[in-house]
């Protein structure tokens, strides 16, 4: 062998073990830190399986979370183990319970996820029932700076895109009373205030007979095949697997005729409940910042009646009535726009 061909060994040698080994930066270390990223991830899916199980009532099991993680019941309880170990979790005669620590964790973890949620909807514009999927995998990787750095950037929103309360930084939760549509007495006037985001079939479902959150609606039908519900304006049908994924509470009034921005006067406000529009007519509102849970002003009308002049978030911008038509409020008091 050559002196040149060994001090080109050597330097190669050196180079490789300097991939392989460098601190943070080498192969291994990327190797060691995805693999703890996906461990991590299963061990927050699995809070927070547990505690959506001791929500509803139903405590998590073995099965029911192999079943949600896609893992055999083996690795289940090897990783029941893990979070007992960790003091996370324990297990009792009905199920999984969290323990305060393990409580602490899953809350940090559904903040992430509804913030998320929130951002993909209101800022990237992505519709409603994907946004639930991209919030699952971008939700562990966020530090608690950047969650409350999102949070404020978004305005310190209550709830995420389809009703569920968002923790907040202390860890509190609201409770959120609602009954499946599919439980609803027939007649009695009701407020939708969740659509449940699992699975994305349905919501597509949902979405797709026209339901959003806030609207009034009444049950007008139940049938095998179909459940129908009265807006206020027109009757929208769909099956009994997805109106279960609708919860309502009551109203206190009967179903009022859903209100349209361009039935404001100057002066008055909104909160935006729904786009009624699909393709570029609903990008452009979009785009506009016309994103639903968005307070809107009524500016001034144009010399000539319209076009109309709205103030939103701050700009002014200019909408057809045709183009007011599509786009439905719940009218605001000036003491709640702040």
């Amino acid at each position: 062998m050559t002196a040149a061909l060994g001090l080109f060994l050597t330097t190669l040698a050196a180079a490789l073990a300097l991939a392989l080994f460098w601190p943070r930066r080498g192969l291994l270390a990327r190797w060691r830190q995805t693999h703890q990223l996906a461990d991590r991830v299963l061990i927050e899916d699995a809070l927070k399986h547990i505690h959506a199980r001791e929500l509803r009532g139903t405590l998590a099991t073995p099965e029911s979370l192999a079943g949600k993680l896609g893992v055999s019941v083996r690795q289940a309880l090897e990783m029941i183990e893990r979070m007992e170990e960790g003091g996370l979790a324990h297990s009792t005669g009905r199920g999984l319970r969290l323990t305060p620590s393990g409580r602490k964790a899953a809350l940090r973890v559904i903040r992430a996820h509804r913030l998320l949620e929130r951002y993909l909807a209101d800022e990237l514009r992505m519709p409603l029932e994907e946004v639930h999927a991209t919030a699952d995998r971008r939700e562990h990787v966020l530090t608690a700076e950047e969650v409350d750095e999102l949070e404020a950037q978004l305005g310190y929103p209550q709830q995420d895109p389809h009703g569920d309360p968002i923790p907040t930084s202390s860890g509190a939760l609201e409770s959120l009373e609602a009954t499946a549509l599919t439980d609803w007495p027939v007649g009695r006037p009701a407020r939708i205030v969740h659509l449940e985001d699992e699975p994305p079939e349905a919501l597509a479902g949902i979405v797709s007979a026209g339901l959003v959150l806030d609207m009034q609606i009444e049950v007008r039908q139940v049938g095998k095949e179909r459940l129908v519900v009265w807006d206020g304006e027109q009757e929208r049908e769909l099956a009994p697997v997805f109106a279960s994924n609708v919860f309502v509470a009551g109203l206190s009034h009967p179903v009022q005729p859903p209100v349209r921005l361009s039935s404001l006067e100057p002066g008055e406000a909104g909160r935006i409940l729904a786009l009624r529009c699909e393709g570029l007519g609903r990008r452009r509102l979009l785009d506009l910042g016309l994103t639903p849970g968005t307070v809107v002003e009524c500016a001034f009308p144009g010399p000539l009646g319209e076009p109309t002049a709205y103030r939103v978030r701050g700009a002014l911008i200019a909408l057809r009535k045709e183009q007011g038509d599509e786009i439905e409020i719940e009218p605001v008091s000036a003491a709640r726009r702040e």
